[in-house]
Protein backbone atom coordinates (compact mmCIF):
# COMPACT_ATOMS: atom_id res chain seq x y z
CA UNK A 1 0.00 0.00 0.00
CA UNK A 2 1.15 3.41 -0.94
CA UNK A 3 1.04 5.39 1.92
CA UNK A 4 0.61 9.64 0.85
CA UNK A 5 1.16 12.12 3.61
CA UNK A 6 0.72 15.90 3.75
CA UNK A 7 4.15 17.90 4.31
CA UNK A 8 5.08 18.12 8.10
CA UNK A 9 3.23 21.25 9.73
CA UNK A 10 5.34 22.56 12.59
CA UNK A 11 3.11 25.11 14.06
CA UNK A 12 0.66 22.16 13.86
CA UNK A 13 2.48 19.75 15.67
CA UNK A 14 3.98 22.74 18.21
CA UNK A 15 -0.31 23.53 19.33
CA UNK A 16 -1.03 19.77 19.53
CA UNK A 17 1.97 17.47 21.28
CA UNK A 18 2.42 18.88 24.37
CA UNK A 19 -1.12 18.29 25.03
CA UNK A 20 -1.73 15.15 24.01
CA UNK A 21 1.16 13.78 25.76
CA UNK A 22 -0.30 15.18 28.76
CA UNK A 23 -3.64 13.85 28.49
CA UNK A 24 -2.38 10.61 27.72
CA UNK A 25 0.18 9.91 30.38
CA UNK A 26 -2.84 11.11 32.54
CA UNK A 27 -4.88 7.88 30.77
CA UNK A 28 -1.94 6.08 31.11
CA UNK A 29 -1.01 6.66 34.65
CA UNK A 30 -4.84 6.15 35.85
CA UNK A 31 -4.59 2.86 34.17
CA UNK A 32 -1.73 2.16 36.44
CA UNK A 33 1.16 2.49 33.50
CA UNK A 34 4.34 3.87 34.94
CA UNK A 35 5.63 5.82 31.84
CA UNK A 36 9.39 5.19 30.72
CA UNK A 37 9.83 8.40 27.88
CA UNK A 38 7.96 10.95 26.57
CA UNK A 39 11.29 12.23 24.70
CA UNK A 40 10.71 12.81 20.82
CA UNK A 41 12.62 10.21 19.30
CA UNK A 42 9.73 9.93 16.17
CA UNK A 43 8.82 6.40 17.57
CA UNK A 44 6.16 5.82 19.56
CA UNK A 45 5.03 9.27 21.82
CA UNK A 46 4.72 7.44 25.34
CA UNK A 47 6.55 4.49 26.36
CA UNK A 48 5.17 2.96 29.56
CA UNK A 49 5.31 -0.29 31.42
CA UNK A 50 2.62 -1.89 33.38
CA UNK A 51 2.31 -5.50 35.38
CA UNK A 52 6.36 -5.79 34.25
CA UNK A 53 5.15 -5.27 29.84
CA UNK A 54 6.38 -2.62 27.53
CA UNK A 55 3.37 -0.69 26.07
CA UNK A 56 3.90 1.54 22.92
CA UNK A 57 1.43 4.90 22.26
CA UNK A 58 0.62 7.20 20.08
CA UNK A 59 -1.28 10.35 20.62
CA UNK A 60 -3.20 12.34 17.88
CA UNK A 61 -5.65 14.95 17.98
CA UNK A 62 -8.73 15.59 15.90
CA UNK A 63 -9.38 19.00 15.97
CA UNK A 64 -13.10 18.91 14.32
CA UNK A 65 -14.49 16.45 17.04
CA UNK A 66 -15.21 19.20 19.47
CA UNK A 67 -18.06 17.11 22.60
CA UNK A 68 -19.12 14.09 21.69
CA UNK A 69 -18.74 12.12 18.61
CA UNK A 70 -21.11 12.57 15.91
CA UNK A 71 -22.62 9.22 14.77
CA UNK A 72 -22.08 10.14 11.16
CA UNK A 73 -18.59 9.73 11.34
CA UNK A 74 -18.59 5.79 10.98
CA UNK A 75 -14.54 5.52 11.31
CA UNK A 76 -11.78 6.62 13.16
CA UNK A 77 -9.19 8.03 10.89
CA UNK A 78 -5.05 7.82 11.83
CA UNK A 79 -3.07 9.13 9.16
CA UNK A 80 -1.24 6.71 6.87
CA UNK A 81 2.28 8.47 8.01
CA UNK A 82 1.75 6.18 11.77
CA UNK A 83 2.11 3.14 9.22
CA UNK A 84 5.87 4.12 10.27
CA UNK A 85 4.80 2.69 13.74
CA UNK A 86 3.34 -0.10 12.91
CA UNK A 87 6.37 -1.46 10.93
CA UNK A 88 8.55 -0.26 13.88
CA UNK A 89 6.63 -1.95 16.69
CA UNK A 90 5.65 -4.73 14.00
CA UNK A 91 6.44 -7.79 16.36
CA UNK A 92 4.94 -6.12 19.38
CA UNK A 93 1.36 -5.17 17.81
CA UNK A 94 -0.20 -6.53 21.00
CA UNK A 95 1.52 -3.47 23.38
CA UNK A 96 1.29 -0.60 20.50
CA UNK A 97 -2.06 1.52 21.06
CA UNK A 98 -2.81 4.78 19.04
CA UNK A 99 -5.13 7.44 20.89
CA UNK A 100 -7.22 10.09 18.97
CA UNK A 101 -8.32 13.21 21.58
CA UNK A 102 -11.11 15.50 20.65
CA UNK A 103 -10.27 19.25 20.50
CA UNK A 104 -10.35 19.37 23.97
CA UNK A 105 -8.55 16.49 25.55
CA UNK A 106 -10.93 14.92 27.54
CA UNK A 107 -12.47 11.98 25.20
CA UNK A 108 -9.57 9.59 23.40
CA UNK A 109 -10.31 6.82 20.95
CA UNK A 110 -8.21 4.15 21.61
CA UNK A 111 -6.87 1.45 19.04
CA UNK A 112 -5.00 -1.27 19.07
CA UNK A 113 -1.66 -1.85 17.20
CA UNK A 114 -3.89 -4.85 15.78
CA UNK A 115 -6.08 -2.78 14.00
CA UNK A 116 -3.95 -0.88 12.39
CA UNK A 117 -3.56 -3.31 8.98
CA UNK A 118 -2.61 -2.39 5.39
CA UNK A 119 -5.88 -2.90 4.01
CA UNK A 120 -7.64 -0.43 6.56
CA UNK A 121 -5.25 2.44 4.67
CA UNK A 122 -6.94 4.54 1.98
CA UNK A 123 -7.77 8.05 0.62
CA UNK A 124 -10.08 9.82 2.69
CA UNK A 125 -11.81 13.29 1.53
CA UNK A 126 -12.40 16.53 2.67
CA UNK A 127 -12.19 20.15 3.18
CA UNK A 128 -9.39 19.64 5.12
CA UNK A 129 -7.72 16.95 3.69
CA UNK A 130 -4.85 17.89 1.17
CA UNK A 131 -5.52 15.84 -2.13
CA UNK A 132 -4.61 12.14 -2.19
CA UNK A 133 -3.73 11.98 1.70
CA UNK A 134 -4.13 8.39 3.20
CA UNK A 135 -5.69 7.39 6.43
CA UNK A 136 -6.31 3.77 8.37
CA UNK A 137 -10.30 3.85 8.48
CA UNK A 138 -10.99 2.36 11.67
CA UNK A 139 -14.41 1.47 12.30
CA UNK A 140 -15.53 3.87 15.56
CA UNK A 141 -17.37 0.71 16.64
CA UNK A 142 -14.56 -1.00 16.65
CA UNK A 143 -12.55 1.11 19.05
CA UNK A 144 -12.67 1.68 22.48
CA UNK A 145 -13.86 5.11 23.90
CA UNK A 146 -11.49 6.47 26.81
CA UNK A 147 -11.94 9.85 28.90
CA UNK A 148 -9.30 11.77 30.83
Amino acid sequence: MKVHTRKFRKNVYDAVDGPSKEALIKILEADGHQIVSSEEDYYADIVSVKDGTTYYNEAEQKSSWEYNWPPSWAEVRIPGRKRRLVQKYNDQLENLYFYVFNKTYDKAWKIKGTQMRDETIRQAYGKNIPNGETFYHIPYLEAELVTV
